[in-house]
């Protein structure tokens, strides 16, 4: 990380901090992916993300599905959002994040499952978004993945291919729901947006079932064809096998 007067310096180039009165910053080490802070101002606190480039992320696209989430109460509140010049800032939220424990709550799942419900019907179309491109963009440029979890990813998406699940994928999907993604367990906020793109909502029940080991079959989207959830798992379970490699 920079010196500490370097990081400053950078803050207090960003006019939107500089005209809200900079009073302290603290950095935040929970993301692998950016440089983060925690700020003071005169009129809030935020949160400052610096951005890293990152295989797999396109800012522009994070803008984008970040504007269409905010209005519904499902992201955190942008104070501004500037790709060219690689900064993303915040309201910071300070809330607990969720617990596995959560998952097993009734009270809890449906909360969770209605925020989901919000976002995944909204119709979303970038193809390099996809999880099928994301993946063999990966593959062909993360290096050390075993073969086995190269096959198991290529033969995965093959068959979800074979069994049309790639057209379905329409609508507006996160793809990194984590436990540190999800924010209040009174008022459910869900941050990182960066890997967000078109994609069914099978996923996304996929990936935190994977995080949390809890059966959340009851909750799938009623309009999945049933033979899609085994390869999507086996897609699913591949895919965190990259991440030693190259952190997402």
């Amino acid at each position: 990380m920079q010196a500490k007067e370097n990081w400053y310096d950078k803050l207090k180039s960003i006019s939107v901090v500089n005209n809200a009165g900079l009073l302290d910053w603290h950095p935040v080490y929970s993301g692998t992916s950016n440089h983060i802070f925690k700020i003071n101002t005169q009129v809030g606190v935020w949160m400052v993300r610096f951005n890293r480039a990152a295989l797999g992320i396109d800012r522009h696209q994070e803008k984008q599905v970040m504007a269409l989430v905010e209005p519904l109460g499902v992201g955190p509140k942008v104070i501004e959002n500037d790709p060219e010049s690689g900064h993303l800032i915040t309201e910071f939220i300070d809330r607990p994040t969720w617990r596995i424990n959560d998952f097993k709550d009734p009270l809890m799942l449906k909360k969770f499952k209605q925020k989901l419900n919000q976002f995944h019907t909204i119709h979303y179309e970038y193809l390099p978004s996809r999880l099928d491109y994301r993946l063999k963009s990966y593959l062909k440029n993360i290096k050390g993945v075993s073969n086995k979890t190269a096959i198991n990813i290529l033969e995965a998406i093959q068959k979800l291919e074979f069994l049309g699940f790639w057209k379905a994928n329409n609508t507006l999907y996160h793809s990194d729901l984590n436990l540190n993604n999800l924010l209040g367990r009174d008022h459910l906020t869900i941050i990182d947006w960066e890997f967000a793109g078109q994609g069914h909502p099978l996923l996304d029940w996929l990936i935190i079932e994977y995080e949390t080991k809890v059966n959340l079959s009851a909750h799938y989207p009623l309009d999945i064809n049933p033979v899609w959830i085994e390869p999507a798992k086996r897609m699913i379970h591949a895919m965190m096998k990259l991440w030693p490699y190259e952190s997402p």
